[in-house]
């Protein structure tokens, strides 16, 4: 009687767990669109950002992004309510799991959603790679997948509360699982 129960508990324990990991997600995709802030800046953000789950652990961010202001810098976080309604102000908070204060991406203790400014080149283009520890594209309490971007008017300035001062969300898209 004891080993079958165990067993039945063995079983349930394994269904289980293989409900709550879910597929491995590798690589995830964000259509990047303006949001009613942009027109208002006299911008028209389009892009495509790519994130990749790397082997060691974190995700590679690589964006392209047009139609933002020439040689300037651009806030650029995952924000924590999924949807790029209106002027993005329906996105909320950065992604923020552990409840830190808002710093320094390069800092251990941040948001999770927090990233580098975006630069753009003199024809408003911004591209950007980096590798980023504190998110993941596998299910869990670090996700992103399912989340939004926000690209905002004006850099982060890595210290202001609670969001960096980075101005109007200007453009918006959700981050999709692609497998």
């Amino acid at each position: 009687m004891n080993i079958k129960r165990n067993l039945t508990l063995a079983a349930a324990t394994l269904v289980l767990a293989g409900c709550q990991m879910g597929p491995k997600v590798t690589t995830a995709i964000v259509e990047i669109k303006p949001t009613s802030a942009a027109a208002a800046a006299g911008l028209n953000p389009m892009g495509k950002v790519v994130f990749t789950q790397t082997g060691s652990g974190k995700v590679m961010v690589e964006a392209t992004i047009t139609g933002l202001k020439p040689n300037s810098e651009h806030g650029f976080h995952v924000h924590a309510t999924p949807d790029c309604s209106g002027d993005g102000m329906a996105t909320g908070a950065h992604f923020n799991p552990d409840g830190y204060a808002h710093t320094h991406p390069g800092q251990p203790f941040r948001h999770a959603g927090a990233m580098f400014n975006l630069r753009t080149d003199a024809q408003g283009v911004g591209q950007l790679r980096q590798d980023v520890s504190s998110i993941s594209l596998h299910a869990g309490k670090y996700s992103i997948v399912g989340l939004p971007l926000i690209t905002h008017l004006n850099a982060d300035d890595y210290r202001s509360q609670p969001l960096g001062n980075a101005g109007a969300r200007i453009a918006c898209g959700l981050i999709t699982a692609q497998g």
